[in-house]
């Protein structure tokens, strides 16, 4: 029971510091004041942050809908789908830095900042695969 507990409770307490933080970082930051185009970039961070935000909350309701249901947490064929999911944002991410790194060379953007989208695209990368494949179901073509 512990180990089921530490499965649940362990990605909806990290969810919740997550959004805690996120909603402290806007008040100080001054994001959640009324939009002006100066504030485009934290906008985008603030998109960004939600879709993460979104496929955590897609993991925890699948692991407490299999619950429910009888079910293991982690059968066979979602280990699969996360591991085919990884294997493939993998292989996209190496061309998404390959363009990071001609984004520096080439333009004035900052190092810092397209390390950070490019660690964010690595991450919304694994969420679409994993939905793609889990949604397609049969991985093994």
């Amino acid at each position: 029971m512990l180990f089921t507990m530490k499965k649940f409770f362990l990605p909806l307490f990290i969810l919740t510091m997550v959004i805690i933080t996120v909603g402290i970082w806007l008040f100080q930051s001054g994001t959640a004041e009324p939009a002006d185009s100066s504030k485009f970039p934290e906008i985008i961070q603030v998109i960004i942050i939600a879709a993460l935000f979104s496929f955590g909350i897609y993991f925890a309701i699948s692991r407490i809908k299999n619950q429910k249901q009888g079910l293991p947490v982690e059968d066979e064929l979602s280990k699969k789908i996360k591991l085919k999911a990884a294997a493939y944002s993998y292989y996209v991410s190496l061309y998404l830095w390959l363009i990071a790194i001609y984004i520096i060379e080439e333009k004035s953007i900052e190092a810092h900042i397209v390390m950070t989208a490019g660690i964010l695209g690595m991450a919304i990368l694994f969420g679409a695969f994993y939905l793609y494949f889990s949604l397609r179901g049969n991985i093994n073509e």
